[in-house]
């Protein structure tokens, strides 16, 4: 488990759709401009975050169809057999919760992303694009599983070359500061402490304060509070646990010192 795969953890896919359509490319998309539409190319990857509406049509002023729509519309022009034919593999995801939200809003409004020769992304696409196609047991799990690979390897590929990463991606790129991560995000119940973070680091607890702070811009216990906080207002939110439990999972003796460290922290009770 790493820092990357914890905040994408409460993500679901949804289904993987199909789409095929007479018109060649080049194909554009926008959001509340044409003008300022982005071209969509053979082999890219473009992600949208949710929001206002986008739109995909083979030029500006189109007429965009729903979903529906374009299937019935499209049913027997046999689009489907035409070489000529433009493949749409399109998912959704589904965020939730602080830790979500924070993810995306860590990643432009829409993201383009080129698939060069030899780049892992490029060998899911075409194994996301024959298995649309194919009809085999367990063909429903595959799309899926796909999806969450491409969104990963689509993510770091934006964070690694945007200057405005997320200070706990770059940090996660220090193998003394990912283990220490590691370790609070897979027990965030866990009593940590600066030396035994230090420990796990394999540094001295001064240089292991001054790394993570110059890092990610806080105390290692200040990001290990945060990230106990959004865990908790996301277990809040499910309604899944009760406050003892919620308490016990985040590092706390009691509902009572839980209740009063996420006053602090929030500025309002758990129950709100």
């Amino acid at each position: 488990m790493d820092v990357l795969h914890d905040r994408l953890a409460r993500a679901r896919a949804s289904g993987a759709v199909f789409a095929r359509t007479v018109a060649e490319p080049p194909w554009g998309l926008w959001l509340d401009d044409p003008g300022s539409a982005v071209e969509l190319v053979p082999g890219e990857v473009t992600l949208v975050r949710g929001g206002p509406d986008h739109h995909i049509p083979h030029e500006p002023g189109a007429e965009c169809l729903e979903p529906d729509d374009f299937r019935a519309r499209h049913a027997y022009d046999g689009s489907s057999e035409d070489p000529r034919a433009t493949v749409f593999l399109c998912g959704a995801y589904r965020f939730s919760g602080d830790i979500g939200s924070g993810l995306l809003e860590a990643l432009p409004q829409v993201l383009t992303l080129s698939a060069a020769i030899g780049d892992p992304m490029r060998e899911v696409i075409a194994l996301l694009s024959y298995e649309l196609t194919a009809s085999e047991p367990g063909q429903p799990t595959v799309p899926d599983r796909l999806l969450d690979v491409l969104l990963v390897l689509a993510i770091r590929n934006d964070f690694r070359r945007s200057s405005t990463a997320p200070r706990w991606y770059r940090a996660s790129a220090d193998p003394r500061l990912n283990a220490a991560l590691q370790a609070m995000h897979e027990n965030a119940g866990h009593p940590w402490s600066v030396p035994e973070l230090a420990a796990i680091s394999g540094l001295s607890r001064a240089a292991f304060a001054r790394t993570f702070r110059d890092a990610l811009g806080q105390t290692p216990m200040q990001y290990l509070t945060d990230w106990r906080m959004a865990l908790a207002r996301d277990h809040l939110r499910t309604g899944e646990l009760g406050m003892t439990r919620i308490a016990r999972t985040v590092g706390y003796s009691s509902p009572y010192a839980f209740a009063a460290a996420f006053r602090r922290h929030h500025g309002e009770p758990p129950g709100t």
